[in-house]
């Protein structure tokens, strides 16, 4: 059993002096602030005015306890820490909050006070992970669950457990995360602790999107938000609707990401929590980026970094500066972006974070290589792929390879272009993949809980109607033997069973029509998941942007094709057309404009494609061509016909701006020799990078004999 110390009255009044003391430093220097007035803009001077009253506490305790620590005793000292530590970890201020907790640890050890020592611990492991401070994070969690055992608390196991699955997940070891997570949610659902289920089911719908189990992921963060608003409680429900948030945001569902982030603010908002303000205002700063929001994106990103470098939270500082530079280039204002784009490649040097470090280095390469510095764009870009590819980063590493490209074409370095494009062209296929896969497991889950609510329903009804069944089975046999007993009795009671075994065939009727009603509900369920599947299939095949094949199904379908062609002794022709200075075209006149380029361009070339021709997007502004039965000759007509055809109709489109242009490789199978897939891309690919490089807005097709020759210019 824990020592426990009673004070005596001097020791209180002591401790009471103290108490008040610290109170009249403290809010002596707080501005006034109103709950109703919490704009994102009204947080960063709460924050500001939480760090004054924070440094006032601390300056009182520090003072207090060396004059009146021997009057207070260690019991005493013990209280005044967790006083204090209580409060500045209200207020934020996680590195002054976590000496005063460390002072409690020590206190409490020296007083062989359990209770209270798990209680410090579990605090101390909660601000060093916000701190990203995971070693002492994993040391501190674990001596938490060593006496949490010795205690025999489950809550403090079951904190423990959640601390090491989410330290776990954050350095990548995600089976162990998930199993530590589980072993956390049993303990909470043993103590029945709602709240703290809650908690671990958001963390496990984490783990389990980093699985790549998207369905199971959105359903554990589903039901924490569902359980959280059960128990009527408005605490951390700004976290759940993030998570959710960042699901959607995950594939591409833009309204419903949009939805949840809003919900995130204002839950934030009206339980006046900065911090948790900084994180969904940070969150949403990246979401509004990557949909073309810059203006919105630069001013939540601007809130969330005051926010945060008030609170002392560093990396997502780092993180915020990020998303202040890109939106600082998509508005022109590389100069602006630059600034705080080394101040986040400081920062992720410093903390060894890659997500910050990879970022910058990407950004501040795109900036370099606008003011036409190749040299310091390829070393910033050549480290950002080498950091972003160890923190399996995907999307921005996928940009990075498209910079890349960009510097290796213009140097006129063919192969090293060829290579980049290839490399980024197979990591937008898996991205394509892997979103299609999301959006089914979204879709899926989303039918797995109406299927089962219904199924609910039918199985209640199902059960009324037997029991009806059974008590109308017990009604006859009650006639049959007060028959047999008495007459006289049954005469009378005759009309009354009458009446109700026809009040119990009506129930029966209407409970068989509900039952109708709801399988017919189930039917109309499944056409409707027929269809969703349809249609979710047809966007897995299809480049939602341009309406052409994407170019994992554009691959399968020329295989199939150059298979048969073979097989058949018949000619295949095929073209690569990619779109000239397409980066410059978007840098220079952003990316909606650039979508719209390529929309309109391709929408041209099906114009005036043969039937039996396919169409596919091969990745980024290139597409492919398939055209079966054609020769080198016919496929010729056909590219230059394009070639005219796309630059006189995107002229309109330019108004007077750069000439929008395409350039194209040709490479058949009688002309090339070719006689696999990977060969006859490959010669298109030398062809049209010939074009371009002999001033693009031509047609070039690959001879073996003379490795390629300019068939048509302008």
């Amino acid at each position: 059993m824990p020592i426990r110390q009673s004070m005596n009255p001097l020791r209180r009044q002591a401790l009471t002096v103290v108490a008040t003391a610290l109170l009249v430093c403290g809010f002596g220097t707080m501005s006034r602030l109103y709950a109703d007035d919490l704009s994102p803009a009204t947080a960063g001077q709460l924050a500001a005015s939480a760090q004054s009253l924070s440094q006032a506490l601390q300056t009182g305790w520090h003072t207090l306890d060396s004059l009146l620590g021997p009057s207070l005793g260690r019991p005493g000292r013990l209280h005044l820490a967790r006083t204090v530590g209580v409060l500045e970890q209200s207020l934020g201020a996680s590195f002054l909050a976590a000496e005063a907790w460390k002072a409690a640890v020590a206190h409490a050890t020296r007083l062989n006070d359990l209770p209270r020592l798990i209680e410090a611990l579990d605090h101390s492991v909660a601000l060093a992970l916000a701190r990203g401070d995971y070693d002492g994070a994993s040391a501190l969690a674990a001596n938490l669950l060593q006496e949490a055992r010795h205690l025999r608390s489950t809550a403090a196991q079951a904190a423990a457990e959640g601390y090491l699955g989410v330290i776990a997940r954050r350095r990548g070891k995600l089976e162990e995360a998930r199993q530590h997570q589980e072993t956390a949610l049993e303990l909470r659902r043993r103590l029945g602790d709602k709240a703290g289920e809650a908690q671990v089911l958001m963390n496990l719908g984490t783990v389990h999107r980093d699985l790549g189990d998207f369905a199971r992921a959105l359903e554990f963060q589903i039901d924490a938000l569902e359980l959280r608003r059960s128990l009527g409680s408005q605490e951390k429900l700004d976290l759940s609707y993030r998570n959710i948030a960042l699901l959607y945001r995950e594939i591409e569902d833009t309204e419903q990401a949009r939805v949840n982030f809003e919900a995130a603010l204002a839950s934030s908002r009206k339980n006046y929590d900065p911090q948790s303000l900084a994180g969904a205002l940070g969150s949403y700063a990246s979401f509004s980026n990557d949909i073309g929001e810059a203006e919105a994106a630069l001013t939540m990103a601007r809130q969330a970094r005051a926010i945060d470098a008030s609170i002392g939270n560093r990396p997502y500082v780092g993180l915020e500066n990020v998303e202040i530079g890109r939106a600082l280039i998509r508005l022109g204002r590389d100069d602006e972006a630059a600034v705080v784009l080394n101040e986040a490649l400081l920062t992720g040097r410093e903390l060894k974070h890659r997500e910050i470090t990879g970022g910058a280095l990407l950004y501040l390469g795109r900036i370099a290589l606008r003011a036409g510095n190749e040299t310091l764009a390829t070393q910033h870009l050549d480290e950002a792929i080498r950091v972003l590819t160890e923190a399996g980063l995907k999307s921005a590493l996928s940009e990075a390879f498209g910079a890349r490209e960009e510097i290796a074409l213009a140097s006129g370095q063919l192969a090293a272009a060829i290579d980049f494009s290839h490399r980024r062209a197979a990591l937008r296929e898996e991205l394509l993949g892997t979103r299609s896969g999301r959006q089914l497991a979204a879709l899926k889950s989303r039918y797995e809980r109406a299927d089962a609510d219904q199924r609910i329903r039918l199985l209640s009804l199902s059960n009324e109607l037997q029991n009806l069944r059974l008590n109308q089975q017990a009604l006859l046999r009650n006639i049959g033997l007060g028959a047999a007993a008495v007459l006289s009795v049954l005469l009378a009671l005759l009309f009354r069973r009458y009446r109700t075994t026809r009040t119990l065939n009506r129930q029966l009727q209407q409970k068989n029509a509900e039952i109708s009603a709801h399988e017919a509900t189930l039917e109309s369920a499944n056409a409707k998941l027929s269809t969703h599947a349809a249609e979710l299939y047809q966007a897995a095949i299809t480049d939602p942007l341009t309406g052409a094949y994407n170019r994992g199904h554009l691959l399968r379908q020329l295989d199939d094709n150059l298979r048969h062609a073979l097989a058949a002794q018949q000619d295949l022709s095929l073209l690569l057309i990619d779109f000239d200075h397409f980066k410059t075209v978007n840098d220079e006149h952003g990316h909606l404009f650039g979508d719209r380029v390529l929309a309109s361009g391709i929408q041209i070339v099906r114009q005036w494609l043969e039937p039996g021709d396919l169409i596919g997007r091969y990745g980024g502004e290139e597409f492919v061509v398939v055209m079966p039965g054609r020769d080198v000759q016919s496929g010729l007509a056909v590219a230059e016909r394009l070639r005219d055809k796309v630059a006189s109709g995107l002229d309109a489109l330019a108004q007077g701006k750069r000439s929008l242009t395409i350039s194209i490789g040709l490479a058949s199978l009688g002309s090339s020799g070719a006689r696999t897939l990977e060969d006859l891309l490959g010669a298109a690919d030398i062809a049209v990078y010939r074009a371009k490089a002999q001033g693009r807005n031509r047609v070039v097709r690959y001879a073996p004999e003379t490795g390629v020759a300019a068939i048509a210019t302008p």
